[in-house]
């Protein structure tokens, strides 16, 4: 007896929807574009908890008969390709044929139709692939197709499908794509009977504002640019508008939305040193080329493809980017430089250390003058004392902040003990910064490492935890609120975290929609800075998330990476003695956050083989 056998169509239809429909969102991306291979120049997308009970797609394209109604059903039936050629030389968003019977495997679906020369329509009604009726019906525009109860009969399925409000994410985030590459639509967009969007056909620029309503004209820069039988065109933001994530990189190639890691990183090569580390630039950008020279059957997503000549377009995508900006009029101040940031590397080795408290080696060496004061204030609190216009010194906690300022300005003296290792102290008068990036001190047994940026993100990770549980940190009240204007997914992170932003010394109130009112922020925080900390700390967050951090952890290691001084600045001799004294003070000082090693060192031992030395 045979023990292969032939799958039923049904079957094949479900396995087939687990790479086609993995979620709401890959079903409003099929039918969307099958609505624009349609020619429709009108679609509106409405949902129901995220796309999990209702997904109704309406457009005024071409439309079909009831032939083509009941084809459009059928595996691998489609009016996009019909030979090899032709999927060589792809213009159309679809070709497959595989999408409908898919979704229609895993769903109750109800398709109404009919052409545009035509007054009577016909509706189709499918129910976990087996067809219910078919019948003539009225129907305004051209198509009509709802969606319903997605994976009812597949509940492995179902149960892996985030919670309504993740989901409709996913589809708001890809409704940002769809909006951004075909401005010559009207786009409707609807999420529990509530109009998300409503948008007219526009000029490029006018969509990109509609669509960002944090983003103002004046932070746009288009570019437009030819090479060979390519074309780019689209906007570039200017450094306002860079954010710590690149959620806001949009590109599209020949009108469809595509994901490229080489040309993406072209564009940010072409910003070159014009935008500070860890920023990525806004844009919005489209190529255009030659259907034969982008193959799009890469995946069944079709947001991959590969170019015929990719290192070509990504070489003239950076130049072109650069160019762009070399003749703005805001960065002719700037210069531009290829050379690299030198760094040192240094094997990391292990380390073994004993914390040793500062008392305990003070009353040791009877070194201490009660007399004698230095200050050892960081960079933080000298940014804090120096921060005085647009804010209300009456409105501060002024008890908390001098108890701040009293713990690092306690007495201390320079040449002194602060820590062991392995018994061995070191000395501060042995103590110095590289490249104004590590710290160095030096020991009887080699050299201890220290990476001050990591450093000082253990110790405000450490006081953002021990807030949560605790006291709040201090805040200043700003004397005049900044009103904030915050995207759909940043507003909605806010909400989220916003317990926590409590904690590490924000004060902010919701004033409808997408905007907020910061009435205080962290003493730290200079004037001016109110808006772009909070969306940084937002992206920190969203980045941490995404490692699996849980909510309280993403928040204090965000908070902690924003606020830390960073590699390039300069410490004095003081400042690198209070940052040592406090991260021996934490109670992981070994590692950051997200797991970096904070120190290291370098035994005599190991740098004299490093000289062959015997």
């Amino acid at each position: 007896m045979a023990k292969i056998e032939i799958l039923s169509d049904n079957l094949i239809n479900k396995i087939a929807a687990g790479e086609v429909v993995d979620r709401p969102v890959s079903i409003v991306k099929e039918l969307v574009e099958n609505s624009l291979d349609s020619g429709a120049d009108s679609i509106t997308i409405n949902i129901k908890d995220g796309g999990k009970s209702l997904i109704h797609i309406k457009d005024n394209g071409s439309g079909m008969d009831e032939d083509d109604l009941l084809l459009a059903f059928e595996r691998h039936a489609t009016s996009k390709i019909c030979s090899y050629e032709d999927l060589l030389s792809l213009s159309t968003m679809g070709f497959r044929g595989e999408a409908l019977p898919s979704i229609a495997s895993v769903s109750m679906v109800e398709m109404s139709s009919k052409p545009k020369d035509s007054n009577i329509g016909n509706v189709i009604s499918i129910k976990g692939g087996q067809i219910q009726f078919v019948k003539p019906t009225t129907i305004n525009g051209s198509t009509d197709i709802k969606v319903k109860s997605l994976f009812y009969n597949v509940p492995a399925r179902r149960k892996f499908l985030k919670d309504p409000q993740k989901e409709y994410r996913f589809i708001y985030t890809y409704f940002k794509k769809l909006a951004l590459s075909r401005n010559d639509i009207n786009l409707k967009f609807l999420s529990n009977e509530r109009t998300v969007f409503e948008l007219p056909k526009q000029s490029l620029e006018e969509r990109i504002t509609s669509v960002f309503r944090e983003i103002s004209e004046e932070n746009l820069i288009y570019i437009e640019k030819s090479y060979r039988n390519v074309k780019l065109r689209g906007y570039i933001g200017k450094k306002e508008i860079s954010r710590k994530s690149k959620d806001n990189q949009f590109l599209f190639v020949n009108n469809r939305i595509i994901e490229s890691k080489i040309i993406s990183y072209s564009v940010f090569q072409g910003y070159k040193n014009l935008i500070d580390p860890g920023y990525y630039p806004f844009f919005v950008l489209f190529i255009d080329l030659p259907p034969e020279d982008i193959d799009v059957n890469v995946h069944p997503s079709k947001i991959e493809a590969k170019f015929k000549d990719e290192n070509s377009i990504a070489f003239f995508v950076k130049n072109s980017v650069f160019e762009e900006l070399s003749g703005q009029q805001t960065l002719v101040n700037i210069t531009l430089d290829d050379d690299k940031e030198k760094q040192l590397e240094i094997p990391e080795i292990k380390s073994n250390y004993e914390k040793s408290s500062v008392d305990e080696v003070l009353e040791e060496l009877e070194l201490f003058d009660k007399s004698e004061t230095v200050s050892s204030m960081p960079r933080d609190i000298e940014r804090r004392e120096s921060y005085k216009p647009f804010n209300s010194p009456s409105k501060i906690k002024v008890d908390k902040v001098l108890e701040e300022k009293e713990h690092y300005l306690r007495p201390q003296r320079r040449g002194i003990d602060i820590l062991k290792f392995n018994n061995e102290r070191i000395i501060s008068e042995n103590i110095w910064q590289l490249n104004k990036k590590y710290i160095f001190m030096e020991m009887e047994s080699g050299v201890t490492i220290i990476d001050q940026h990591v450093a000082q993100e253990r110790i405000f990770y450490e006081k953002a935890l021990k807030s949560f549980d605790d006291e709040n940190m201090s805040s200043q009240i700003l004397l005049f609120p900044v009103k904030v204007e915050l995207s759909y997914e940043d507003a909605q992170t806010l909400e989220e975290i916003s317990t926590y932003l409590t904690s590490v010394g924000f004060t902010i109130s919701h004033f409808g929609g997408n905007t907020y009112i910061i009435e205080g922020t962290p003493i730290s925080v200079v004037h001016g800075n109110e808006e772009k900390e909070l969306k940084e700390i937002i992206d920190y967050y969203v980045k941490y998330r995404e490692k699996r951090m849980s909510v309280r952890e993403s928040v204090a290691a965000s908070y902690a990476c924003k606020r830390s001084i960073k590699a390039g600045d300069r410490l004095t001799k003081d400042e690198m003695l209070s940052l040592i004294n406090e991260l021996f003070m934490c109670k992981f000082p070994h590692v950051c956050p997200h797991g970096r090693p904070i120190i290291v060192n370098l035994s005599l031992k190991e740098i004299d083989k490093k000289f062959m030395r015997t």
